[in-house]
């Protein structure tokens, strides 16, 4: 009997956050940067080999859910008709290499749509243990790519690259697209400690659906709608702000540049914003907050709230606590994927 245990961290998107579709960083005329921080909400995936049978076990901790299957050909007829009970690990099992049976369990720690990119971070710690258990380098880039396209197949519309680099790589990363690949800068001297006591993470309780929310953007943009085009253009240009900023280490400026993505990506789609989203706004703001930023694509899920260097923090958690929402641990980790073999 062999385990292997896997754990990624999620993410924050600091600004930049929609220029990582494709083909967006390759049409704008200046680099697309997107900012970003690991998030010590973690996933859990635990993957048992089972050689001497074909029996495949699926389960979802955190969900409640479990799916048995005699071998690997009825998971596959379960996925092809179109509506298994657990598609990411289903999916992720099949693009692995591993033969013989397994049992494969996860557990999720950020809320389901938060916009925190877990499932992102799950698809990267399942498929990175999945990768160690068939012998190949776990640690290898590829992995990001292979994450990145399951997703997209499972999602059934176009997703991403900066959800999988902070699960992989963890700590504070400035991705910036080009043509041929993803250049990733490790922002080391960033102190995730002194950041993380800048902000706030509060969950609404209202799911959200990136892929919907997204594709609506990708689509004016490609069509040329000038909302869309300038709109993209002025969050590219924020986040190459943000970006250096950080490197010079002033982090007030970062900040400033992190809310200012907030005020433009609504602007582009003020649907993103509902009145749960404005009403935990509107109180961090009058507790003193220097504003707050929508997670993810919005339309729900967690709102970053951004204290300014003067901010009476437990002015505005007091607010926070006593508002709409839920505040979530907010601890940002230099630790990306690990994993750990048993047997």
């Amino acid at each position: 009997m062999s385990i292997i245990s896997a754990r990624c961290p999620t993410r924050i998107d600091l600004a930049g956050g929609t220029l990582d579709i494709w083909p967006i960083h390759l049409l704008l005329e200046e680099p697309a940067v997107t900012v970003n921080v690991a998030l010590d909400l973690p996933v859990d995936v635990e993957v048992e080999l089972r050689p001497s049978t074909p029996r495949i076990v699926l389960a979802s901790a955190d969900q409640g859910l479990r799916a048995e299957y005699a071998d690997r050909a009825a998971l596959r007829a379960e996925l092809a008709g179109g509506n298994p009970r657990l598609p990411l690990l289903g999916m992720a099992l099949e693009a692995s290499e591993i033969e013989g049976g397994a049992r494969v369990e996860v557990r999720a720690t950020s809320p389901k749509g938060a916009g925190l990119g877990g499932s992102s971070a799950l698809m990267v710690a399942l498929l990175g243990a999945l990768a160690h258990a068939a012998g190949q380098d776990h640690r290898a880039r590829s992995l990001l790519q292979l994450a990145q396209d399951v997703e997209t197949r499972l999602l059934r519309t176009p997703t991403g690259y900066q959800d999988y680099a902070p699960p992989f790589y963890g700590g504070c990363l400035a991705l910036e697209g080009r043509p041929g690949g993803v250049v990733v800068e490790h922002l080391h001297d960033v102190d995730l400690d002194v950041l993380g006591a800048r902000l706030r993470l509060v969950y609404t309780g209202e799911p959200h659906h990136s892929g919907i929310t997204n594709w609506g953007i990708v689509r004016a943009f490609l069509e040329g709608r000038e909302h869309a085009v300038r709109s993209l253009q002025a969050i590219a240009a924020n986040a190459r702000v943000l970006r250096e900023a950080l490197r010079r280490g002033d982090l007030d400026a970062a900040l400033e540049a992190s809310v200012e993505d907030g005020q433009l990506r609504k602007k582009m789609a003020p649907r993103i914003s509902t009145p749960t989203l404005k009403a935990i706004d509107a109180a961090a703001r009058r507790a003193g907050a220097l504003g707050s930023k929508i997670l993810g694509a919005g339309g729900g899920g967690c709102l970053l709230v951004v204290l300014g260097p003067a901010t009476d923090a437990a002015k505005v958690d007091a607010a926070l606590a006593s508002g709409p929402g839920r505040i979530l641990p907010l601890k940002l980790t230099a630790e990306g994927l690990t994993l750990e073999r048993r047997g």
